[in-house]
This record gives structure tokens, C-alpha cells and sequence, in this order.
């Protein structure tokens, strides 16, 4: 199984963000853009991961979801890695991300238990809305782009992390949920 772990965004994100993507798609620019159905924040990518480990995983998720407290997200700005002059990856930013990076950082020390390798990059906290097949058209996207880099977004209360499968079918990728693992609730969440 072709396996990630991820924080998944509620519907009314998920409407927000595609109604901006819709605005972008009109550009002339080539770009691949996520279907709202797959928008997440992927905390670790494991690729092909053979079935019989999956229960090792799920209960290391557990361990890491229960010493970690719910919290919350701002979804705030357009922009793209690595750079300007050559986009790949069209993203949304996320404001005060330390939460989520503890988190991240959590999941990847406990699947090094597993035999799982540690990333070797800093975890950089955004949400992938469009990867860049082409510079076509990338100084008017960069415009487009430009008119978003403030734009908030919204925010969502994250309160469990999932185990991820992805099928890649010949209209694109398709996710299911695995598993789900929540998170420690806050003294504030009802």
C-alpha cells in the first residue's frame, strides 16, 4: 500500500480554498491543481508500505496522538516553492505552525522505530493546493499569485492525525482513511 500520514481539513476549508483555486484554474498557465477532496497537510510521506507493518504503525500513531493536545490552524497567504523564477509547488502558508511542527517532528522520531528513515529536510508547515507542470504563463501567475499573499483563508481545530492510503487511478490520486488517531483535547474544546 502506497501509505502517509496526514491532518485532513474540514468541508468548509475545503470550499473556501477551491472557490480561490476556481479563480486561478482560469489562468492560462499549466498547472495541476489538488482536487479539493484531496486538500491535507501531509505530516509524513511512507510511499509503498507492506500491509503487515500497518498495525506497528497504527500503534505507534497512538502513542504520538496521545501526548499531543488539539489545536488550531490559520490558513493564511498564497505563494510557491522553491522560488519565483522556477514555481513548482503552488502552496498555502500556515500562520504559528508550532504545534503542527512538534507534532511532525513527533511522528517522524516514533516511525524511526520502525526502521522508518528520519527526514533529512526541515519540515516546512503549508498546504499543496497546485504543482507547476510548466513556466507558461508564469509571470501573469505570478500576478494572480501576488493579488493572494495576504488572503486569509480560515482556520480549522485540528484534533486527530490520519493513516493515509493513496490509489493512483488514471484520473489522479484517490485517498482513503486507514486509520484515525485523536489528539489530546484541549481544556477549552467541547
Amino acid at each position: 500500500m502506497r501509505c502517509f500520514i496526514a491532518i485532513n481539513l474540514d468541508d468548509s476549508l475545503k470550499r473556501e480554498i477551491n472557490s480561490v483555486m476556481a479563480g486561478l484554474r482560469q489562468g492560462n498557465w499549466d498547472v495541476k491543481w489538488v482536487p479539493a477532496e484531496n486538500l491535507h497537510i501531509t505530516l509524513r510521506f511512507l510511499g509503498e508500505t507492506p500491509e503487515n507493518i500497518t498495525e506497528k504503525i497504527r500503534l505507534e500513531l497512538a502513542g504520538v496522538s496521545g501526548r499531543h493536545e488539539s489545536f488550531d490552524l490559520n490558513f493564511r497567504g498564497v505563494g510557491v516553492f522553491p522560488d519565483r523564477k522556477r514555481p513548482r509547488v503552488v502552496w498555502i502558508d500556515l500562520v504559528h505552525p508550532k504545534d503542527l511542527i512538534r507534532l511532525q517532528q513527533d511522528v517522524d522520531e516514533y516511525l524511526a522505530t520502525l526502521g522508518f528513515e528520519r527526514e533529512t529536510r526541515d519540515f516546512s508547515p503549508h498546504l499543496t493546493i497546485g504543482r507547476v507542470r510548466s513556466l507558461r504563463g508564469r509571470d501573469f501567475f505570478l500576478e494572480a499569485m501576488e493579488a493572494l499573499k495576504d488572503r486569509d483563508f480560515g482556520n480549522i481545530g485540528v484534533d486527530r492525525i490520519y493513516l493515509m492510503k493513496s490509489d493512483l487511478k488514471p484520473a489522479g490520486a484517490q485517498y482513503s482513511v486507514i486509520a484515525e488517531f485523536p489528539l489530546i483535547r484541549r481544556n477549552n474544546d467541547q
